[in-house]
């Protein structure tokens, strides 16, 4: 029997149309690609947030400034089973000539407590000028559930409500700040008068009858010698007009000495810290000495 011509022709379109309805259903319906678990496994069902612990320190913020003697009110947040927390601030001692002198850490009110949101703390004095301050909130078994922590600058007392940028020398201490901006960027251990000499007070603006003009970087120079002690001064900057009184790199033998009185008057500093604010100060930055 023959087949007709047409049928010939309609075969080929059935199979024709066949297969583009499975390009379309294909199309319509699309795998999904494999997606491989992480490493720790399936993904777990999340907490409700009644479950959730967390805790965060609301005050004082990041990279905020702290004032010695100062009452801080120490502000968090907590949720979950937390019933104790621990406030606790750690700091490295000011170095000397780039060196460590070593760490220091305490607990604020000298134990756990209570989870009330805040807390009132008396800033001690510190020998830093950048401390770490960190809250860990502990379940009532004392399992620790949370922390948090943040950076802070350090201001000694006598340097509240000083702005801009300026040295300031804290005789009390033996300490030296270099501020910029208003923030303090270098700290170095000094040495000012011994006994039987002086280092005057200043601030810009000030005079003295002998010593002239006081309270500013006056002039500066790598190297300079006193002929009345009969010594070099290394990274000289002269805080008084006259020059009778400056900012300089001591000798290797009198460096076992910084940190307590031990000049003629002058305020001396390692060579090396001396050299790393030398270049860094111009020529009539502030000069406070307290």
């Amino acid at each position: 029997m023959k087949v007709p011509h047409t049928a010939w022709i309609a075969v080929p379109a059935l199979l024709v149309s066949v297969f583009a309805a499975r390009i379309v259903l294909t199309a319509q319906t699309p795998q999904e690609p494999f997606q491989p678990y992480p490493p720790e496994g399936p993904p777990q069902p999340e907490q409700s947030l009644s479950e959730a612990f967390y805790i965060w320190l609301e005050s004082p913020v990041n990279e905020s400034e702290v004032l010695e003697g100062s009452e801080m009110k120490l502000r968090w947040r907590a949720g979950g089973p937390i019933e104790k927390v621990r406030l606790y601030y750690e700091y490295e001692n000011c170095r000397l000539a780039g060196k460590s002198r070593g760490t220091v850490g305490k607990v604020i009110g000298g134990s756990m407590l209570g989870n009330t949101g805040e807390h009132v703390w008396k800033v001690p004095w510190m020998d830093t000028h950048r401390l770490r301050l960190r809250i860990a909130g502990y379940d009532a078994q004392g399992g620790r559930l949370a922390t948090d922590e943040i950076g802070l600058f350090y201001r000694p007392r006598q340097l509240a409500g000083l702005s801009g940028t300026f040295i300031a020398v804290i005789k009390e201490r033996q300490r030296l700040y270099y501020f910029v901006d208003g923030k303090v960027i270098h700290m170095h251990i000094v040495s000012t008068a011994m006994a039987g000499y002086t280092t005057p007070l200043m601030k810009p603006g000030s005079y003295d009858r002998r010593r002239g003009r006081m309270g500013q970087v006056f002039s500066k120079t790598p190297h300079t010698r006193s002929r009345l002690y009969n010594c070099d001064m290394y990274w000289w900057m002269a805080v008084t007009s006259t020059g009778s009184h400056g900012i300089h790199a001591t000798t290797p033998n009198f460096y076992s000495r910084l940190g307590r009185p031990a000049s003629h008057g002058c305020i001396r500093q390692h060579r090396a810290d001396a050299k790393i604010l030398y270049s860094m100060v111009s020529i009539g930055t502030r000069v406070y000495v307290f």
